[in-house]
């Protein structure tokens, strides 16, 4: 196994980091690589707000000729005269 080290880190994130650690039941090490791996695997799948907005729609709503009307009655503009 390879060594890592990290230079400069502040002492706020080496407590926050030693807090996770001890609510895990890990050492500093094992809690600094999960999140390492959790931070590379988030980071692999980025998501689209396109892609996001059409998984929340049915699926007999997918296609790429959505159309959405209005049944509600549209009011005339106003008359300022």
């Amino acid at each position: 196994m390879a060594d890592l080290l990290v230079r400069d880190v502040s002492e706020g994130l080496k407590r926050e980091i030693e807090r996770r650690a001890r609510r895990n039941r890990r050492n500093l090490s094992d809690e600094t690589k999960a999140l390492i791996r959790r931070g590379l695997a988030s980071a692999e799948r980025p998501v689209k707000m396109g892609t996001f907005l059409f998984s929340l729609l049915e699926e007999k709503y997918r296609g790429d000729d959505l159309v959405f009307e209005r049944n509600d009655l549209v009011s005339p503009p106003p008359n300022f005269e």
